[in-house]
């Protein structure tokens, strides 16, 4: 089990053990901190035939939950982009149902919020009349976006990102080289920061916001930067922490960078002055809600990158 999660795990297993937790939990926290895991280490324990000593590890049900059979643990949500009614109509019918092996059920509902209006209504109508023994899990990493009557029928249990330290710690362990600015791009998330690493992205940030702050001298780069931005919506991500740093250094605020890596290329963002920086931000993160899920994606997105990529090489060039 990841360190950061333990905090969390043990006071859910005494609950286990002492048989005080609800019917229906919420685990909630920002992704990539391993909720998944937890829960299903949860499912282990309440599904385990010592409860007293839960997870036992040796008995028929734990075996059959390690194995990834067992009859009366049900997970949905790992697959599609929404979560809709007929899944949830299906679990409910699915935890009416008697235990097969006498110990109660389990359903696990990962990314809780892709749930539609339709199937969160329908899952409050079976936590409203819980059956049996049984247990409802839902793990979320924007618990926001669930309706309030749901939240309110669940124990809630925050998974706390993890201090920097703690992070690169567990990152050095795992062989990687990570730094501080690799996890303020991935929001602190040691998970996902890993799969960046492994991925070689650290390294195609480092060129593309060094390519960025060079327009002015290399204005032939622009049509390739303007494309490596567009590949991923993250690539944005990235140029906006650059603005949040150069706008700080411009500032003379007097506190650690986001990208500390970067800082050669924040100073030189910096001489713009605070106003224009500020308004490149503004502009910049419009253009990011507009290419989020559900916003739709206008027709001149690329239009109007290459617009404000031109804005700030004009300003590169002026200052």
């Amino acid at each position: 089990m990841y360190h950061w999660l333990i905090p969390v795990w043990q006071p859910l297993l005494q609950g286990v053990r002492e048989r005080r937790l609800g019917h229906a939990l919420l685990i909630k926290g920002m992704a990539g901190l391993g909720k998944g895991e937890l829960a299903g280490k949860l499912a282990t324990a309440l599904l385990c035939q010592h409860t007293n000593n839960a997870p036992c590890g040796m008995c028929h049900a734990c075996e059959l939950t390690a194995a990834g059979s067992h009859s009366d643990l049900h997970v949905v949500g790992r697959e599609g982009r929404s979560i809709g009614i007929d899944a949830i109509r299906e679990l409910g019918r699915i935890m009416s149902e008697s235990a097969r092996l006498g110990h109660g059920k389990v359903a696990i509902i990962e990314r809780a919020e892709l749930m539609t209006e339709a199937a969160a209504n329908a899952l409050l109508k079976t936590l409203e009349e819980p059956a049996g023994e049984s247990t409802l899990i839902l793990v979320s990493s924007q618990p926001e976006r669930l309706l309030p009557t749901l939240i309110s029928r669940c124990q809630q249990w925050l998974v706390p990102q993890p201090d920097t330290q703690t992070a690169l710690a567990w990152l050095n362990e795992q062989g990687v080289s990570a730094t501080p600015a690799a996890l303020s791009v991935n929001q602190g998330s040691p998970l996902q920061t890993l799969e960046y690493l492994q991925q070689g992205a650290d390294d195609k940030r480092l060129t593309l916001l060094d390519e960025l702050v060079r327009l002015a001298e290399a204005p032939a780069a622009l049509p390739g930067v303007q494309a490596s931005l567009q590949e991923q919506p993250v690539h944005l991500v990235w140029v906006q922490l650059l603005l949040q740093d150069a706008l700080q250094t411009a500032l003379g605020v007097n506190a650690p960078l986001k990208l500390d890596d970067c800082r050669g290329q924040s100073e030189r963002l910096a001489r713009l002055g605070a106003m224009p920086l500020h308004e490149l931000n503004s502009e910049l993160l419009t253009l990011r809600r507009r290419l989020q899920p559900g916003q739709g994606r206008p027709v001149n997105t690329g239009l109007q990158l290459g617009q404000w990529l031109r804005r700030l090489q004009h300003a590169l060039t002026h200052s």
